[in-house]
């Protein structure tokens, strides 16, 4: 009973402060519609989008990784240092790749919110290690801590000054400082953290989940290369309503990834150790579970989805409402594929899982102008609910078939 209360609060903790955060991110893209314009909406989004890309380079899709290191292959020093390492790689190549086709204040644009996503990685990899402790309310309080700061000092900020620039440079320095004075300062009394920048451990670490991060960053690209074709070929204003409609539907694929988070080291450790009948009914459970919220989810949109946008946007945003249920099967999907290869992590299936990303993206790559040529704004979606639902389906059939070959392993 005590595991499982603690089980509990944990889940809790890193949902609730997930979901948080990411509802704080969500409002600042309702605000600037408020008190700003389409236009700045439009900014913002690529500059979220831009360096929610190369934030999977800062990540280095390093967390599900580190928690699912049963056996402490590498340590915490290995792991914060090689973070360290990672943000300033990303951080420099946000830059230079924004530097081309982008004005001098997009590209500041892109550069501050890429700090934010750097502040966001290194609070990820402290959470990792909080995690192996069971300290989920370090984790919980950060995200309540960023999300309550970004929302602050982005409003106040944006009605002071009405720039957008401006506005992101403030919101950045408060979020990487509160990334020290909290999530720093608290993971390091639970264990001395001296950082390990480079050394031959960390490049090993590094090379172990480089296939990682090319599957979230070409992942979390469908996404980018749908709306800057979007914004290509029906103008910035679109997009802005495109992005607006989509921001509501975020929380699903956060709850979906955060949720199952906790639970990501017990299906590594039943599938290592060889107990595969634990580890197919945690499966079952797991298509059980996104079955339910597939269909919770798509009902609830179909009934308050109307509502719900007229409520925090106005009538008005009605106009698109065609895009919201296209806009909710790219979310759930997105959600789904986050979650699924998270198994296939802990299940060190790492190589397919850059093979099959990369038929996704090529294929998204091929049909994104024609779909939203044909389309127009919904085109943006249907370009990436083709992908991953292919990609969805290749996950599924690949641990299935990697739990025949493990079952086949242990009866010889």
């Amino acid at each position: 009973m005590g595991n499982k209360n603690r089980t509990v609060k944990n889940v809790l903790w890193n949902t609730i402060g997930s979901i948080y955060y990411s509802f704080c991110q969500w409002l600042i893209t309702v605000v600037v519609v408020h008190i700003a314009t389409f236009s700045d909406a439009g900014f913002l989004s690529i500059a979220m989008t831009t360096s929610s890309s190369f934030s999977a380079i800062s990540l280095f899709s390093m967390r599900n990784y580190q928690v699912s290191d049963i056996n402490g292959d590498y340590s915490v020093h290995e792991y914060f240092g090689s973070r360290i390492l990672t943000s300033i790689v990303a951080l420099v190549a946000c830059i230079c790749v924004s530097a081309f086709g982008n004005t001098t204040y997009m590209l500041i644009c892109i550069s501050s919110f890429m700090l934010i996503r750097v502040a966001e990685a290194i609070a990820d990899v402290l959470h990792g290690q909080d995690q192996k402790y069971n300290r989920y309310d370090y984790i919980g309080i950060s995200y309540i801590l960023r999300g309550t700061a970004t929302v602050i000092s982005f409003v106040i900020a944006l009605k002071i000054t009405g720039d957008m620039m401006i506005t992101l440079i403030i919101t950045a320095v408060i979020n990487l400082v509160i990334a020290f004075l909290w999530d720093y300062l608290k993971t390091n009394r639970i264990e001395n953290i001296r950082p390990v920048i480079y050394s031959n451990r960390v490049r090993q670490l590094l090379k172990s989940c480089a296939p990682l991060v090319v599957f979230s960053f070409l992942l979390s690209l469908e996404n980018l290369v749908s709306k800057v074709a979007l914004e290509k070929i029906l103008g910035t204003e679109k997009l802005g309503i495109y992005s607006t409609i989509a921001t509501p539907t975020l929380v699903v694929q956060v709850f979906a990834m955060v949720a199952f988070n906790p639970f990501l080291p017990a299906f590594s450790y039943n599938y290592m150790s060889g107990n595969i009948d634990r580890f197919k009914k945690d499966i079952y459970k797991l298509i059980g579970a996104f079955v339910g919220m597939y269909v919770a989810v798509l009902i609830g949109a179909t009934l308050l989805g109307k509502p719900v946008l007229s409520l925090i946007f106005g009538k008005g945003i009605l106009e698109n409402y065609d895009l919201f249920i296209p806009i909710i099967w790219v979310t759930l999907l997105t959600g789904t594929i986050w979650v699924l290869s998270a198994v296939l992590i802990g299940m060190r299936e790492i190589f397919f899982l850059l093979i099959a990303i990369s038929i996704s993206f090529t294929l998204c790559l091929i049909i994104v102008m024609s779909c939203i040529n044909k389309y127009g704004m919904n085109g943006a979606s249907v370009a990436q609910i083709i992908p991953m639902a292919i990609l969805c389906l290749a996950i599924v059939v690949k641990i299935i078939m990697a739990i025949i070959k493990k079952e086949k392993e242990i009866a010889r």
